[in-house]
């Protein structure tokens, strides 16, 4: 028994051993965290920094001294060797010690600096529903004082008003001061008895406004039966105006044609008519084309529009009801449409013209007439032109007819007025609205062009509305504006047809070889060695290939609109080509110039910097002392005599010198004397 009471107390020491051996590493390591966490506490962060610097200067002072230990012999060096070892490993241990404090601190410090995150989201959260209540409460505030009531809208009388004009016995003045809402009923009860008032007076004008139209039909019923009579009368008298060279009979035809026209083209007739009465005939002349009886109907249908009434909804259901059935039995018996007719029919109806047109004519003393017809799209509410030319006397050169060109006269008449585009912004939407795919430039050689300028002339202006107060009302013609803007177009169309003119005089010139001075202008000396062999039309293709135009068109001088010419200028065997474009503004605008000299290679004004200086004079340095006007005969004038100067001032036996300079070159970039001074026979010199 005791043998075995003993072998259980040694299996339960052993059995007990290692649970204490597991245990008591864990308790110690716990015990050193916290004493290691308290000691952090106490201890200075500074004071552990400078003790680590210290200690790391002790490691490297120890590790020094072993460095030279090692460098002698003896056993006392060893013991000192392994001295200094034992006192680097407990620095050591030290440092570690350090560090775990160091860590300890840090992770205190981020565990401090999460709480106060939290803190601080929590506290942002609260802000942020606080200001989101608020807002509500503002959105809430705002909705009830924005509240309006049916009543709200009644325009009521004053105050004064009511308490003068009402009763006692709806005003109540002791009740209604004391109390608003008694004060807005009683109000209101004023105004419902007013309206009845009113209501009643309504009636009566209505009635008494049928008995005067009906005085009115029986007085145009006698004057209807008188109209024969009259008519018989003026047949009579026909004699008598011929005699006398009366026109009453045309101005009478024309008075009652004009009636028929849409507002717009009757303001366009009325003050065209009146300029051409205060300027007389051979100025401009107005008539007034078209199929006056379907003009007729036209406004007949028109006023028969405006004096219907709208029947009942129930009777107009029921005739639609009708239709549907009647259109049902007979649709079996009509032949399909396909969508391209529809869409043709679509599109002739968008582009309707009013029957009646006005035709413009205006003249200038060289036998040239310029004819505007002006149409009315009755849908598209716009004023579209269409123009002829007409020449008494034949032109002689393709590029001089093509001046004469209607459209040609016509283009930016005004800046930016090119006549490609709708000045209504309604117009897209309505093709749309009506499935029209296509651009309205496309209809333009159909229907004509819609100018600004001619959409004034009619009182039309599409960029000022004027709208009622729910905005719907539509734009009208002003007939102020169509009286301000004929003069000034008309002025602007003789103005541009006399420079077309001239213009095109000056072309039978050029290209027939002639150079004159147009009109004197040109201050430069007659005496011209080079030649004008060639002057043609050309094309915006051929323009835009030349390698001396890509400065132009790339800084937008020159465009497709403008008009464009080639001369070719010799002498012996140098040629110039020079490109001309012309804006529709000349001679307001001066043509531009660019040159390309063929004479020992190729030059233009990228590669040659006297051809740059010629186009510089050419385009920019034309009439700077105010004594030369920029037309096309002198600028040419003025190129023949730079190109004399340039290849005289060359000194080559081929060109002679034919002009008086005082130094053929100026300067490092060798400028060319192309400044002329009237001074004895002329005298060149440099800009």
């Amino acid at each position: 028994m005791g043998k075995e009471e003993g072998s259980v107390k040694k299996a339960r020491k052993q059995s007990s051993a290692p649970e204490t051996t597991k245990q008591v590493p864990s308790d110690v390591y716990k015990r050193v965290v916290e004493f290691e966490e308290a000691e952090a506490k106490i201890r200075s962060a500074e004071k552990d920094a400078n003790l680590f610097k210290k200690m790391c200067q002790d490691i490297r002072q120890i590790f020094a001294d072993i460095a030279e230990l090692k460098l002698k012999d003896g056993d006392e060096v060893q013991e000192q060797i392994t001295a200094k070892r034992i006192e680097a490993s407990l620095i050591l241990v030290a440092l570690k010690k350090l560090n775990r404090l160091e860590k300890v601190r840090t992770r205190a410090g981020r565990d401090a600096l999460h709480k106060e995150k939290q803190c601080v989201d929590s506290t942002h959260l609260l802000l942020q529903n606080l200001l989101y209540e608020a807002d509500h409460l503002n959105k809430e505030v705002t909705k009830c004082l924005q509240f309006k009531s049916k009543d709200e809208e009644i325009e009521l009388v004053s105050l004064e008003e009511f308490y003068k004009q009402a009763p006692s016995e709806i005003s109540r003045s002791d009740i209604t001061k004391k109390d608003e809402h008694q004060l807005q009923l009683a109000r209101l009860e004023w105004e419902l008895r007013q309206r009845r008032e009113l209501a009643g007076t309504c009636n009566e004008l209505l009635a008494s406004k049928e008995r005067v139209a009906a005085a009115i039909a029986a007085a145009r019923s006698r004057l209807d039966a008188l109209s024969p009579h009259l008519r018989d009368l003026l047949q009579a008298t026909k004699p008598l105006q011929e005699c006398l060279a009366l026109r009453l009979d045309e101005k009478r035809d024309e008075a009652r044609a004009a009636a028929l026209l849409p507002l717009p083209l009757f303001l366009l007739h009325a003050n065209s008519k009146a300029y051409a009465e205060a300027f007389g005939a051979k100025k401009v002349s107005v008539l007034i084309s078209g199929d006056e009886d379907e003009a007729k109907r036209l406004y007949e249908l028109n006023n028969l529009d405006d004096q219907l009434e709208i029947s009942n909804d129930s009777d107009s259901d029921q005739d639609n009801n009708d239709e549907e059935v009647a259109e049902k039995k007979k649709r079996h018996h009509r032949s399909k449409v396909s969508k391209e007719d529809k869409a043709e029919a679509k599109k002739k109806e968008i582009l309707k013209k009013h029957p009646l047109s006005v035709q413009l004519s205006v003249k200038i003393p060289d036998d040239v007439a310029l004819n505007l017809i002006f149409y009315y799209l009755m849908h598209l509410k716009i004023i579209v032109v269409k123009f002829t030319v007409t020449l008494l006397r034949s032109v002689v050169g393709v590029s001089a007819a093509d001046v004469l060109n209607g459209h040609n006269i016509l283009y930016a008449l005004y800046p930016g007025d090119s006549g490609n585009d709708s000045p209504h912004p309604a117009t897209s939407f309505l093709l749309n609205m009506h499935g029209i795919q296509e651009e309205f430039q496309q209809f333009i050689p159909e229907i004509g062009r819609p100018y600004v300028w001619a959409q004034r002339m009619c009182g039309l202006d599409f960029m000022i509305a004027l709208t009622n107060e729910d905005k719907r009302k539509m734009m009208s013609p002003c007939a102020k504006l169509s009286v301000v803007s004929v003069e000034n177009v008309l002025i602007n169309l003789r103005k541009r047809l006399r420079a077309r003119v001239e213009l095109m005089k000056e072309l039978q010139d050029l290209e027939s070889g002639k150079i004159a001075p147009f009109n004197g202008g040109s201050q430069y000396p007659v005496r011209l060695s080079g030649s004008l062999t060639q002057w043609q039309s050309i094309s915006w293709a051929e323009y835009s290939q030349a390698s001396s135009t890509a400065f132009l068109i790339s800084e937008g001088l020159v465009n497709t609109n403008d008009m464009l010419y080639r001369a070719i200028i010799t002498r012996q065997s140098a040629k110039l080509v020079a490109l001309v474009a012309l804006r529709s503004e000349y001679p307001k605008k001066a043509p531009i110039f660019s040159l390309t000299l063929h004479w020992n290679g190729t030059h233009h004004a990228g590669t040659d910097d006297d051809i740059r200086d010629i186009e510089r004079v050419i385009n920019t340095k034309w009439g700077s002392d105010g004594t030369e006007t920029f037309t096309l005969t002198n600028q040419i004038t003025k190129l023949l005599t730079c190109l004399d100067i340039l290849l005289e001032a060359t000194g080559s036996s081929e060109f002679p010198p034919d002009k008086v300079m005082f130094r053929p070159v100026r300067g490092r970039n060798r400028i060319k004397p192309y400044k002329y001074l009237k001074q004895g026979t002329g005298v060149f010199i440099q800009y």
